[in-house]
């Protein structure tokens, strides 16, 4: 694989399983500015199963050369670039760049974070890379740099889900429920007809990495069941696919 060269995805053959991300960001395109062949294959390849159009560029000045005309939906930068590293990409791009940019580092140090943050840098992510993580975070920044903020109110079925005031109500029944449930039911619905995996659930209610073995998802879910009267018949919102996660049911 050579660098700056892209490898087209095929729509028909995207991952039905993604992270908490919209379903309008099919054709989101990322540029990975990395050095290390592996590294980036690794990421080009993963990127490109969760649906994103991915071109890897293995030095600074390629990709500062082409961003002004061709403004990526997002830049995974690494920070340790030989010739212009990436906080010397961040400024120069920034003038004409206004999306998002999450820098890869293998250092950990407030100097490095606070002078890369007023480079212009949005998020960090520590080496190594833990995949799930990565989405988790490459999802949020598209949500924030994204052209579309998702509706403080969702009217799914006969929930009315109100993010302003963090109620749900089922019929025009208040439902008592957690911050932290209210948090994951948020997430499911906003992905409507889209599997989520638990880790990326796990992340976003958590706010930290999943183990592998952890639960405490799996009974959120059950008791938001309970608390939405899913066992009443014919009721069914949150629907478990065994071993790939959780789905919203669109109506």
């Amino acid at each position: 694989m050579s660098p700056a060269a892209k490898t087209p995805t095929n729509p028909g053959s995207r991952a039905s399983i993604i992270g908490y991300m919209d379903t309008q960001n099919d054709a989101r395109k990322i540029w990975v500015v990395e050095d290390d062949e592996r590294i980036a294959q690794l990421l080009q390849q993963f990127l490109q199963t969760e649906g994103f159009d991915v071109t890897w560029f293995a030095n600074g000045e390629d990709a500062v050369a082409k961003i002004p005309n061709q403004q990526p939906d997002l830049i995974v930068l690494d920070l340790m670039l030989p010739g212009m590293n990436g906080v010397d990409v961040c400024l120069k791009i920034r003038p004409t760049y206004d999306n998002a940019i999450l820098m890869l580092t293998a250092h950990q140090g407030d100097i490095q974070e606070v002078t890369a943050l007023n480079a212009g840098v949005d998020d960090f992510l520590n080496k190594p890379i833990r995949t799930h993580v990565l989405l988790a975070r490459i999802n949020a920044l598209l949500r924030r740099h994204g052209p579309d903020e998702p509706p403080s109110l969702l009217e799914l079925h006969d929930l009315s889900i109100d993010h302003g005031k963090r109620q749900v109500h089922r019929k025009n029944r208040l439902i008592d429920i957690t911050d932290s449930e209210f948090e994951l039911l948020w997430i499911l619905a906003t992905n409507a007809g889209s599997v989520l995996k638990r880790e990326v659930l796990f992340e976003q209610v958590r706010g930290i990495p999943y183990d592998g073995l952890d639960r405490s998802i799996d009974m959120r879910v059950s008791k938001l069941r309970k608390k939405l009267d899913e066992n009443s018949p014919g009721i069914e919102y949150i629907r478990t696919l065994r071993q790939l996660g959780y789905l919203f049911l669109a109506e």
